[in-house]
């Protein structure tokens, strides 16, 4: 089965020259020719999906989620997981089908309750419920004086690791999440809090480059919580794939980023940046200490995260727990000086290179998977073009339905 999807201006791979009318051919799930439309031989009987007065792009990808938490409910992250399963699913139904309107196509998923990034996933796959293609580690990991108690599993010690990371394997994790830094001391929402936006190492070096070595060997990626200091740069030291925030990271740390060739997956620009989503609509903006830590870590983020870019580092763009948003997460990077075409890599290049799907998805190919979203302007020249989603395609199906 043929569908020829038509274009006024299609980007193949952000930093090319864009396609003036240019036209994808699909057939089945893969995409079979791009480019010009004198160029490419259309099948009889083939289906055209007419997005002539739209920018048609690659769909976007988004680095980093929790399936069923949604920062919109305005409740503390540990109250996501207290909330009961049948709920916490639903919710996640609605979370998915945000992510998918809003143009994203694949997903990595990095922690959740018991196995329902698993269960997801495998239902996405048969077509029982819409949503964003997902990687998975099932569960994320953290030793057992670490931060976020209320997601992570506590694992001390690098035989405990690695045989924790062989039973994710074994059930059908692709990726594996280690809490790099930030310990806690105490239980409550509050004690979560002050070991939160800290450089203070969790895992120790030993067990890192135990927990990578066992991921890397099962040809597993792996990511890395880490806001900053020496856990993160052990990280890097040991191979990691990606360190999730960095937003404390230094001008030197840079330069790790860029000797191990290491991914900046997810630095919550919203979370620091937006009034409505992130830090400042929450009940502990009230706290003082808090505001003051988190106005701390924007000097670092807005100071850093630009000139990481700038230099050559490859950073993934992500809304981690607020659905349907990876929008706002493009247009702040740009408002914090870095170009738009360099905004557009890390949601999509970027983002398949970090998951080591290169080659299925990321750009608009011959051979890989039809992935892609149509757009109400250019997002070359104006970045809120990516908040106006008009058409979603994922594995050459269209979801339109999405749009009703």
């Amino acid at each position: 089965m043929y569908s020829l999807i038509k274009s006024k201006q299609l980007i193949t791979e952000p930093g090319k020259p864009p396609v003036d009318h240019g036209v994808v051919l699909i057939e089945n799930d893969r995409i079979r020719a791009v480019g010009k439309p004198e160029a490419v031989q259309i099948p009889p009987n083939t289906t055209v999906i007419d997005c002539s007065n739209q920018t048609v792009m690659p769909g976007f990808i988004d680095s980093h989620t929790h399936i069923t938490a949604n920062n919109k409910y305005k409740i503390p992250l540990d109250a996501h997981q207290a909330i009961d399963l049948p709920t916490a699913i639903l919710r996640g139904i609605g979370n998915l089908r945000d992510d998918m309107v809003t143009g994203v196509t694949t997903m990595r998923a990095l922690g959740d309750r018991e196995d329902v990034e698993l269960r997801f996933r495998d239902c996405i796959n048969r077509g029982e419920v819409a949503g964003p293609r997902l990687v998975i580690c099932i569960e994320a990991l953290r030793p057992s004086h670490g931060t976020a108690k209320f997601i992570g599993t506590s694992c001390d010690g690098p035989a405990a690791l690695r045989k924790r990371i062989r039973e994710l394997f074994s059930m059908g994790a692709e990726c594996v999440k280690l809490f790099a830094s930030n310990i806690q001391n105490g239980d409550r929402y509050e004690d979560y809090l002050r070991s939160d936006l800290t450089g203070v190492p969790a895992y120790t070096k030993e067990e890192l480059f135990a927990a990578i070595d066992e991921a890397h060997t099962l040809g597993m990626t792996v990511a890395a919580h880490a806001i900053g200091g020496p856990g993160m740069r052990w990280a890097m030291e040991a191979g990691i794939d990606s360190v999730e925030h960095a937003n404390l990271l230094e001008e030197s740390d840079i330069e790790y980023f860029l000797k191990y060739g290491t991914f900046l997956s997810d630095p919550n620009l919203q979370l620091f940046f937006d009034a409505d989503t992130g830090f400042e609509s929450f009940e502990s903006w009230k706290l003082d200490w808090w505001r003051e830590k988190v106005k701390h870590t924007i000097e670092h983020t807005s100071k850093y995260i630009p000139q990481a870019v700038r230099e050559g580092v490859k950073v993934a763009l992500a809304t981690d727990s607020t659905h349907g948003t990876l929008f706002k997460e493009i247009e702040f990077l740009v408002k914090l000086g870095v170009p738009n075409v360099e905004a557009l890599k890390a949601v999509t290049v970027n983002s398949a290179k970090l998951l080591k799907m290169e080659n299925d998805i990321g750009t608009l190919e011959e051979g890989k998977f039809a992935d892609m979203v149509a757009l109400d302007g250019d997002p070359l020249t104006d970045i809120h073009a990516v908040r106006k989603v008009k058409m979603v395609m994922k594995g050459g199906k269209q979801y339109q339905d999405l749009f009703m």
